[in-house]
């Protein structure tokens, strides 16, 4: 223990301190430091004595300084003796001595004394050089020359790593000033490059290391941001590492871009092959109708209708069969099952099956004879589905219209076309009447398509009362509950879509709800829907049992489920397993959530970008939203939008609002009345 007076030297977090001992009191050590500043420690914290006598330190301010004057002194010394020390040249010494040196030993060595303030010197000159020697209590041992090497060949990589550090800023420091980025191709600038990167791409969850690393490269470049995200984009964007409208989604989920090379030769040889008719339906002398949109060229589905004699209706639903061209585990197959399904973003489309299949050989292309899982569903004079099931067939498309030329039809009743759509439009208005005595819940709500043509930004609002849309999804839900009756009653293993009843009652029954305050209410109170191999009832749908399998060349589900019923129908075993198409739900719906969380982040950036160019313009919408803060539908774009200073307006209140702002990459958007 140091008694009064004595200079001691002591430990404070990994660093040697110096001062004078006024004592044990209260089981710690009253020490003064240079400066007069006191302190109270454990003896346990004490290092050695490096003066083990002097005048006490008094308690008054003028004692304090004296041994705070005096602990000065022995510290500078202290330091002149440690810069004497060749740390290495004693390490080479005692290294391969198997006894352990002792600090005085050492001491003596180094500066030919053994005394407090040379022992001091020693383990202070040790602590600077962290490198040869190591504390073992109050001693030190040299560390082996094997543990010196390796030490000091991490220091070398580390100073490599800060020099490598230090010269990527300064580039980029460069790049703010203007200057072109010329990139030195080091593990450090990669290590940067990756950070920003991590950091454009994150959503959320990034590393606070790479989240570091970024703010430090657009602190080099003076770059202004208002998330850290959106610099991080701008930045790699001037650095050249991304386009100027780079699609985030593409890079955040991993979406497929090419094709490779063995998928596309398989892909062209099976289209050039063609499919095996033995077995098929020849319907090809039945008036099949295509309706898609204009820019649509995956056509699955295509519409036929027959009058009855008597009364009601032969219902015709025409799904391409790629199953016929594309085979289990084949190259083709395995890329579509990655894939899982085609995205549609505003600047590209990336297909689930390649161009050469589902743009061609099976898509149901007009004037084209094409395989085809066709529903034929017998409709009575009231309006029910009496009978009806899938066939294998073969189908020729006459012809196709787009949504807007059919609409025409339906509203003018000419053309040749105007029987089928007509006896279609009144046969969907039964079908989706039972549905919704059922439960069903019907949801009209206008929908916004966003596409990017040559740097154009093309916005077209899809009406939510087009006759002829509601048609088709009509006769899509009616081709799923047939897909869903044919696998259970031949007990044919499937992938089922099931949604529990919503969580409170719809007062507006079979209805439809168009109101979009009310729809936003609604659709709270939905539950989320299921995918599995168990059937079960779909209340959204107001279906006792449901399966997709109108869009073959789009979703695997789809296409998996056609091959399941084509087997069956073939006279052979059904292609799947249920435990394999657990596997093929599972991994295919995980990859659709990604997908449609992937195309609503493109929209909305593209709408984005489409109101930046709108900056000072009147905006019109619906406030749909008042609690915890005003929300607004914006009726061109369909954006919703906090706007505070609506606080007050009712529910439903229309609004005209100015754009103020937009920051697309921030994905802000600053509206005010």
């Amino acid at each position: 223990m140091a008694s009064a007076g004595a200079v001691v030297a002591f430990w404070e977090g990994g660093v040697l301190q110096f001062a004078v001992s006024g004592g044990e009191e209260k089981q710690r050590v009253r020490l003064v430091l240079p400066g007069g500043r006191e302190e109270r420690v454990p003896a346990a914290r004490i290092a050695l004595v490096v003066e083990p006598s002097g005048q006490a330190p008094g308690k008054d301010p003028e004692g304090c300084r004296m041994a705070g004057r005096r602990a000065g002194a022995v510290a500078e010394r202290v330091a002149g003796l440690a810069a004497h020390v060749e740390v290495a040249v004693l390490w080479d010494l005692v290294a391969d001595d198997p006894q352990p040196a002792s600090l005085a030993s050492l001491a003596s060595l180094a500066l030919g004394e053994d005394t407090g303030e040379a022992r001091a010197g020693v383990a202070l000159a040790f602590l600077r050089d962290a490198l040869h020697f190591v504390r073992r209590g109050d001693d030190w041992e040299p560390r082996s020359r094997e543990s010196v090497a390796a030490l000091t060949h991490e220091r070398e990589l580390a100073a490599r790593r800060q020099r490598e550090r230090t010269q990527a800023l300064d580039a980029l420091a460069a790049v703010g000033r203007g200057a072109p980025w010329g990139p030195a191709d080091n593990e450090e600038e990669r290590t940067l490059l990756r950070a920003l990167e991590e950091v454009a791409l994150g959503e959320s969850g990034v590393p606070e290391a790479a989240r570091a690393l970024a703010l430090a490269a657009l602190t080099a470049t003076g770059q202004r941001f208002e998330r850290l995200d959106e610099g991080a984009v701008h930045l790699l964007v001037r650095l050249g590492r991304f386009a100027p409208d780079e699609n985030l989604e593409v890079r955040r989920y991993g979406l497929r871009t090419v094709f490779p090379e063995e998928v596309l030769a398989a892909a062209a040889a099976a289209a050039a092959r063609g499919f095996d008719r033995e077995g098929r339906l020849d319907l090809t002398g039945e008036a099949v109708l295509t309706i898609d949109a204009a820019h649509t060229r995956e056509v699955d589905d295509g519409l036929s209708f027959m009058p009855l004699p008597g009364g009601g209706a032969r219902l015709g639903i025409h799904i391409a069969d790629p199953s016929a061209f594309v085979r289990p585990g084949d190259p083709v197959d395995g890329e579509a099952l990655l894939r899982s399904t085609t995205h549609y973003l505003p600047d590209r489309k990336l297909t689930m099956l390649p161009p050469s299949l589902g743009e061609e050989a099976a898509s149901l292309v007009p004037g084209e004879e094409r395989p085809s899982l066709s529903f034929h569903l017998e409709m009575g004079q009231d309006g029910a589905i009496v009978e009806g099931g899938p066939v294998r067939s073969i189908v020729r498309a006459a012809a196709r219209l787009g949504y807007d030329e059919a609409d025409a039809v339906l509203a003018s009743g000419e053309g040749p076309w105007a029987p089928l759509l007509r006896g279609w439009a009144e046969a969907a208005k039964h079908l989706e009447a039972a549905r919704a005595a059922a439960g069903a819940v019907r949801l009209l709500s206008p929908e916004v398509d966003v596409r990017v043509r040559d740097g154009v930004i093309l916005l077209e609002r899809l009406p939510a009362e087009s006759p002829s849309r509601r048609l088709v999804a009509e006769a899509m839900v009616q081709a799923g509950a047939a897909a869903a009756r044919f696998c259970l009653e031949r007990g044919v293993p499937a992938i089922y879509r099931r949604q529990a009843p919503p969580l409170a009652p719809i007062p507006e029954g079979s209805h439809p709800i168009t109101d979009p305050v009310r729809i936003r209410q609604v659709r709270r109170l939905l539950r989320r829907a299921e995918v599995g191999i168990q059937p079960g009832l779909h209340a959204g749908l107001g279906l006792p049992a449901y399966a997709q399998a109108t869009s073959p060349l789009r979703r695997y589900q789809d296409l998996a489920l056609n091959r399941q019923i084509a087997a069956v129908l073939a006279g052979g075993t059904p292609a799947y397993e249920a435990p394999d198409l657990q596997r093929i739900a599972a991994g295919t719906e995980r990859a659709e959530l990604e997908g449609r969380r992937a195309e609503r982040a493109s929209e909305s950036y593209w709408l984005l970008r489409y109101l930046e160019g709108r900056v000072g313009e009147e905006v019109e919408g619906t406030v749909v939203e008042v609690d915890p803060a005003p929300i607004v539908l914006l009726d061109e774009t369909l954006l919703e939008e906090r706007v505070p200073a609506l606080a007050g307006l009712p529910l439903g209140a229309r609004v005209r609002l100015r754009v103020e702002r937009v920051n697309p990459r921030a994905g802000r958007l600053f509206l005010r009345l």
